[in-house]
């Protein structure tokens, strides 16, 4: 307990400092990413360690990540304004360092550079009630102090406010009962055992559920088509989440391989059924990514949904396979299982790890891969994402918007001059791309110069052309355009000075039936709905309300 307190009382210095120098001028970002990220994971990492192992192997492991982190902190420079640090710090570190801790921690307790699965299965599952319960621990311990600070503002004494409102005491009182829930969590086997067994079971029973749900999408996709799928969600990420869902209830139910399942002959059927229904969901949602990928190149959420759909298909493959090998000696019942869960750790880890350095992050990568479609020429000057590569694509990004102000392409260096100028403004596209509905429907003189003019314009890229309609939405005798764009269909109209100008906006009801408003629009023509709100319009289905443009100005 000393050791433990004695880390979380270092955890709050290293924040309230980190949260004190961030307010200095000229302090060197790598600098403060190292801080960060050292102050952030690399206590917890001793907090979980001790105890677990002996000291001295405690220490190596955490000065180990301790270095680590900070190599990745000095050599990332991860800017303030850098999309990339929400990326490394809160999901891809921290997953790593529980991955990598969790396959160390087991390996050095048995002395062998694999430990039998019950024990990685122990360690993780133990360590993830501890979090929990140590997290409830500190939310409870912040709300009896504010609930005690108010009985005293009530009787007009308004110190223990003050006192808890402090930087200070805010940080250090955290790490150090963060730190002691962890102690208490660790030292009471028997409560986090039962927790776990408790929950296990519980979620262990969903999975007929979801591989039921599994099985009938499956069935029912070659017949509904992919058309409607493609125009409602992601289909990527839809698929991503079930695959997710499925290998963690899998897991729930397999435990660690022992007879709990036995004479359980329905759950343990089941569990097989899920285990090769696995497969076709990520190799659809493998399919679905690589083919936006190569339409629109890489993003960081491509990239993220791309990682996730291969280390889904490792699992996939994994799993399928474990139904056809024997039992090992001394192992479960599915071994194939148990090996491919800590393969999938293993290269999960690495990956994690890669992207966190400069090298293999995400927006690197994305960077690199939309300059060489411009090279190429797939990517048009239209479709270039400005904003993003001077503004949070980091150094990289940067560097090369700088580079295309000096483009001989006029239209090229001239958005990205803009870009540099204004963050938040995306230049406007020279030329919006437009479907016009019904083919043959010429729009009204001057609409597209408007766009031209104007931010809507920029809406409407090549790779993704909006639809124009011409529909009369106020009743006034006079045709107003419909421009449908993202999730909205902008509605333009004539002022009193017969110029265009936006007068709103049809958005879809939120009960309404999942259809993109764009694809609506190209399918259907507009007619008036039966509702109390002023001029709704009714799209196959898909009832929209208006929302006027509110001109704020005195």
């Amino acid at each position: 307990m000393l050791v433990r307190l004695v880390l979380g009382l270092i955890q709050g210095a290293l924040l309230y400092g980190l949260y004190r120098t961030t307010k200095l001028n000229d302090i060197n970002t790598g600098f403060l990413a190292a801080w960060a990220l050292v102050a952030s994971y690399a206590v917890p990492v001793g907090l979980a360690a001790i105890g677990q192992i002996s000291f001295r192997a405690s220490l190596i492991w955490t000065g180990i990540a301790t270095a680590l982190l900070a190599a990745i902190g000095l050599s990332s420079g991860l800017l303030p304004d850098n999309d990339n640090v929400f990326l490394v710090m809160a999901i891809c570190l921290p997953a790593a360092l529980f991955c990598a801790h969790h396959l160390i921690i087991p390996a050095l307790r048995s002395g062998q550079a694999f430990a039998p699965y019950d024990q990685y299965y122990e360690a993780a599952w133990k360590a993830g009630i501890q979090l929990v319960l140590a997290l409830m621990f500190l939310g409870v311990f912040w709300l009896i102090l504010w609930l005690g600070a108010a009985l005293f503002n009530a009787i007009g004494i308004d110190f223990v406010e003050d006192m808890i409102s402090e930087e200070w005491f805010v940080f250090f009182a955290s790490s150090l009962l963060f730190a002691l829930g962890v102690e208490l969590s660790d030292v009471r086997d028997g409560l986090t055992q039962g927790i776990r067994t408790v929950a296990l079971t519980l979620l262990s029973w969903l999975l007929p559920v979801a591989v039921f749900l599994a099985a009938a999408f499956l069935i029912t996709l070659p017949l509904a088509g992919l058309s409607e799928l493609h125009s409602s969600l992601s289909p990527s990420g839809l698929m991503l989440a079930a695959s997710a869902g499925l290998i963690i209830l899998i897991n729930t139910a397999y435990q660690d391989g022992g007879e709990h399942l036995t004479g359980t002959a329905f759950l343990r059927m089941t569990l097989r059924v899920g285990c090769v229904l696995l497969l076709p969901m990520t190799l659809f949602a493998l399919w679905a990514v690589s083919v936006r990928i190569g339409q629109h190149g890489l993003t960081v959420s491509r990239i993220v949904a791309i990682t996730a759909a291969v280390i889904g298909l490792i699992y996939a493959v994994g799993y399928v396979l474990a139904q056809f090998m024997g039992r090992n000696r001394g192992g479960g019942w599915l071994p194939w299982l148990e090996g491919t869960n800590v393969v999938a750790a293993i290269i999960t880890t690495a990956t994690l790890v890669g992207y966190s350095t400069p090298w293999l992050n995400p927006q690197q990568l994305s960077v690199n891969n939309q300059l060489a479609r411009l090279e190429s020429g797939t990517l048009k000057a239209d479709a270039i994402p400005y904003s993003w590569l001077g503004w949070q694509a980091g150094k990289r990004g940067r560097a090369a918007l700088e580079e295309l102000a000096k483009s001989k392409d006029t239209a090229i260096a001239t958005k990205a001059k803009a870009a540099l100028e204004n963050r938040y403004v995306e230049p406007v596209a020279s030329n919006p791309a437009l479907t016009i509905l019904p083919e043959g429907t010429t729009l009204p003189e001057g609409f597209v110069d408007t766009l031209k003019a104007s931010e809507f314009g920029f809406e409407c890229p090549a790779t993704d052309p909006c639809t124009a309609r011409l529909y009369d939405y106020d009743a006034d005798g006079s045709e107003d355009v419909l421009l449908a764009v993202y999730g909205q269909i902008r509605v333009f109209s004539r002022d009193s000075e017969g110029s265009w100008v936006n007068k709103g906006n049809f958005s879809r009801r939120a009960d309404c039936k999942p259809v993109q408003p764009k694809t609506a629009l190209k399918d259907n023509t507009p007619k008036s709905a039966p509702h109390n709100s002023v001029q709704p319009i009714e799209l196959g289905g898909l009832v929209m309300d208006f929302a006027p443009e509110l001109d704020c100005q005195p």
